[in-house]
């Protein structure tokens, strides 16, 4: 994984609420592509410029060539809130993330995720790391936002789950 930071130039007056509904409408277009990982995106106002930090799978997944059709939108979106396209910077590889899986096409695949995992719930079957999910292809409603969906579902079920774990257990130990 790697942390990009996107940059958003502001080519007219504008309010930071346009900005704010602009920018997050196209890091959930994003995100429901697997583009990006994770639910929250730190954002900051440096003079006219919004710069946003974000988890990407690879150094290559804001290419266009990936982008969704809802990404796609969104970023046609972004100039009637006075924003510019985003410039992409590459910070670095994200030290406490996966690496994504170099197969894309494996023999087999399983949707696998935890409470803990932040990244894609797309896993290769072989050596089980994370495939990102826009590496498949287009889908019939253009993304993947039902996989990144259940992935939530889930992770918020888990979490649930080994809360409830924890105090069965400190009962039991009592």
């Amino acid at each position: 994984m790697y942390v990009v930071e996107l940059s958003f130039e502001c080519f007219t007056d504008t309010t930071i609420s346009a900005v704010d509904g602009a920018i997050n409408g196209l890091m959930d277009a994003f995100r429901y592509n697997g583009q990006v990982i994770g639910r929250e995106f730190p954002a900051i106002i440096d003079d006219a410029i919004f710069r946003v930090r974000a988890v990407c799978p690879e150094k290559e997944s804001l290419h266009p060539q990936f982008h969704s059709p809802q990404v796609s939108a969104r970023l046609d979106k972004l100039a009637a809130a006075g924003l510019l396209t985003p410039k992409i910077k590459i910070l670095g590889r994200d030290l406490n993330s996966e690496a994504a899986a170099e197969d894309f096409q494996p023999s087999w695949q399983v949707l696998y995720t935890t409470y803990v995992h932040t990244c894609s719930p797309l896993r290769c079957g072989e050596t089980l790391m994370p495939i990102p999910l826009y590496r498949l292809g287009k889908t019939l409603e253009g993304d993947h936002k039902t996989a990144v969906k259940w992935q939530t579902e889930w992770q918020a079920c888990d979490e649930i789950q080994m809360a409830g774990s924890s105090q069965v257990e400190q009962a039991v130990v009592h």
